[in-house]
């Protein structure tokens, strides 16, 4: 059930002369937004959002969805019920203001009285009138089952878990394509951070190198297990419970495979490969990308331009961080076939490499969760994405064993104890039949697979039921 302002040409608002016509310009696209968040606050219509999984990361777009005007977070599906009321107060929603619903019905009447729904599914939202929903749990098969139910329904879905992405978000785009509706990656996450760089930079004429985001990776963390994930960040017990951390997730950011999950969809929004399995995530600071992000030729790593890779903060020496490093930062190599415009990027104080051929272009934060305001907006009033996957896959991420497995060990997927994941061209998954890793959850393995090798596809038994593996294969 659309919005009222989500149809029809994004030009103008229904039943008016587009204000900028009159001025005889067309308005910034931010400002665009904002105009027409402000105009469905004041005709009492907001933009109705519902948020599935409610973790820190759900949390926190709960909490800023709070504080814009024209949005409204009208229900929550979480199991733990603590969790989704957390994220409605965090939304401005009072205890009495909350109602609990275990059906579709219930949930139908409760949200028809005005109460803000809290639900253990998102399967129980179906009725309710909704927008957009923001897809937060983390888990690869719920959130692609919670995406294309809400695509079938009507509803753009911004999808959060990555994870699930990766894995088949080609199919679920298709499928928001064929019912007129909206698939987007979040900005604010790495992935729509880059894509914001990378449409800039295409826009105004720049050719892209490379694409990347910063990493904080010691040689032991590969190894790491979710239990010791919060002592490697430092974080107390308070924090922890305070922020409901999830110690498997914080582990998949420690050891890596956050990074290559995300990179991977990077790689799936732009066409950009992976220039090498797992990228070559040297340890480097900002002003020293544009000298390795160049070919081998040119004394770079690259053997081939237009790839997606990382920039590790910690020092060689595996124990220190690099000064002027972009731990929690995106960046693009760029560079211009246009000897002016190569001089022009220097000459404005972007870091160069000796030859200035190649700048860097870079954004040294990403606000998890606070900016996904921004392409939830962006969907319903503009119909537009922060990131949509290509029509096919480029990359994919490769489950490893991060022991030496044998019959009957249970992967654990993304941050377990048992595998982590590398991104290789999509084409390698097929042709030496590897599993992807939005497969290795739940599943056990039939045979020994060493530390450090790929799991192959053949290794596990998938079940029937499950709707990622239908999902790759239609």
């Amino acid at each position: 059930m659309p919005s009222s302002l989500a149809a029809g040409d994004a030009s103008k608002l229904p039943g008016e002369v587009p204000a900028w016509r009159a001025r005889g310009g067309r308005p910034r696209v931010n400002a665009l937004v904002r105009q027409r968040l402000e105009q469905c606050a004041a005709s009492g219509a907001p933009v109705r959002v519902a948020l599935v999984g409610a973790g820190r990361f759900g949390t926190s777009v709960a909490a800023q969805v709070g504080q814009v005007r024209g949005l409204r977070l009208v229900a929550v599906a979480d199991p733990n019920a603590t969790n989704g009321a957390e994220a409605l107060r965090a939304a401005g929603w009072s205890d009495d203001q909350m109602a609990r619903a275990d059906s579709v019905p219930e949930a139908s009447q409760r949200g028809a009285a005005g109460a803000a729904v809290l639900a253990p599914r998102a399967a129980d939202l179906a009725a309710l009138p909704i927008d957009v929903v923001v897809e937060a749990t983390g888990q690869p098969e719920i959130g692609a089952r919670t995406a294309l139910d809400a695509i079938r329904l009507g509803r753009h879905v911004v999808m959060v878990t990555v994870e699930a992405d990766v894995t088949c978000g080609w199919a679920l785009a298709r499928e928001a394509r064929r019912q007129g509706v909206v698939y987007s990656l979040t900005a604010g996450d790495q992935p729509g951070s880059i894509m914001e760089l990378y449409d800039w930079a295409l826009t105004v004429g720049l050719e892209v190198v490379a694409a990347g985001r910063g990493t904080r990776r010691y040689p032991a963390d590969r190894a790491g297990v979710p239990d010791e994930a919060f002592a490697r960040y430092g974080y107390g017990d308070e924090l922890v419970q305070r922020r409901r951390l999830n110690p498997q997730m914080y582990n998949a950011f420690r050891d890596g495979t956050k990074a290559q999950i995300e990179m991977c969809a990077v790689a799936n929004l732009t066409g950009l490969p992976p220039d090498v399995r797992g990228m070559h995530e040297p340890s480097t600071t900002l002003p020293e990308l544009p000298r390795l992000f160049a070919l081998e030729e040119d004394g770079g790593l690259l053997s081939k331009t237009g790839v997606v890779d990382l920039a590790n903060a910690v020092a060689p020496d595996g124990t220190t961080l690099l000064a002027n490093n972009i731990e929690i930062g995106v960046w693009l190599v760029v560079t211009s076939r246009q000897p002016l415009v190569r001089e022009d990027l220097g000459f404005y104080g972007l870091p160069t490499d000796p030859s200035r051929q190649r700048a860097v272009l870079h954004r040294p934060f990403h606000l998890c969760g606070l900016e996904t305001p921004w392409t939830i907006a962006q969907a319903v009033l503009l119909g537009a994405a922060t990131g949509t996957p290509l029509e096919r896959p480029t990359a994919e991420v490769l489950a490893v064993a991060k022991r030496d497995l044998g019959p009957g060990d249970v992967l654990d997927g993304a941050g377990g104890a048992n595998v982590s994941g590398l991104v290789d061209s999509a084409g390698v998954l097929t042709r030496d039949q590897l599993l992807p890793l939005g497969l290795a959850y739940g599943v056990a393995v039939d045979r020994p697979v060493r530390a450090g090798e790929p799991i192959p596809s053949a290794a596990v038994r998938m079940s029937p039921d499950s709707l990622l593996a239908q999902l790759r294969g239609a």
